[in-house]
């Protein structure tokens, strides 16, 4: 193997420069999903606050309009199993058992108004 030489000197590779957040002289601010709290995702996408506020996951949904409050991608660090899922189809069931129970609770609320 041959090393390839210009002007007399070996060919030498220059080293990427990393971007770094605090380059203007202020503090480095680090990003947070405004839904799910998230700082770590490999893209940032736009959603209701404006531009780069979610993470991919929920900037997909947001874009599909799938993005409930119950929604939290499973590696959130607010995610709670009993009021939360990552499955749309979990999301709806969950919906629809608060709505019965919100409306069972709101007829048993008018049945005794109107009793009194």
């Amino acid at each position: 193997m041959r090393a390839v030489f210009v002007f007399g000197k070996p060919a030498v590779k220059k080293p990427k420069k990393k971007p770094s957040g605090g380059e203007g002289g202020g503090a480095a601010v680090q990003r947070r999903c405004s839904h799910c709290q998230v700082t770590k995702t490999p893209q940032w996408r736009a959603g209701p606050n404006g531009p780069k506020t979610l993470c991919n996951a929920c900037g997909v949904r947001f874009k599909s309009g799938r993005l409930f409050p119950e929604y939290r991608p499973a590696c959130s660090p607010t995610f709670s199993s009993e009021i939360h899922s990552n499955s749309h189809r979990k999301v709806l069931e969950m919906r629809r058992k608060k709505e019965t129970a919100e409306s069972e609770t709101g007829s048993t609320l008018t049945t005794v108004e109107s009793q009194e």
